[in-house]
């Protein structure tokens, strides 16, 4: 999903409620804070490095690292975290902004994370590799 699309999306959220902040440079902390929030309780695949020099956020399973997403400068970037997530960080987006629904969008934004997880910890504790020769299990 791209940056101009995430504004429209929360723009529809957010229709009979409050408008998206006019000054860009308030949108994009939003929307910065918006992604930490997702990146923080989501275990991102596009996010998790082995990287140890990356702008690390917090701690993975394993030996991997979430780095922090990347803030979009231009309405063609292209938002920086999995794009089943972008619609929790457009949720957190509007919950941010709304004077009317705002615990309604936290707690989609949440909902949202929650089916990721879920999807997250089934694919990695079924991709398992067993070498047959010396009966180790490899996880990823």
């Amino acid at each position: 999903m791209t940056y101009s699309e995430l504004k429209s999306l929360t723009s529809g959220l957010l229709t009979g409620d409050t408008l998206l902040p006019l000054d860009p440079e308030v949108l994009k902390g939003l929307v910065q804070y918006a992604l930490n929030t997702v990146a923080t309780q989501a275990d991102s695949l596009h996010l998790r490095t082995l990287n140890k020099d990356a702008d690390i956020l917090r701690l993975a399973q394993g030996d991997y690292f979430i780095r922090t997403p990347q803030t979009p400068d231009k309405d063609t970037d292209f938002i920086d975290i999995d794009e089943e997530l972008t619609f929790a960080v457009a949720r957190y987006l509007a919950s941010y902004i709304s004077k009317e629904k705002s615990i309604f969008h936290m707690k989609e934004a949440d909902r949202i994370i929650k089916d990721y997880n879920s999807k997250v910890y089934e694919v990695t504790n079924e991709i398992a590799i067993k070498d047959d020769n010396t009966g180790v299990i490899y996880a990823f």
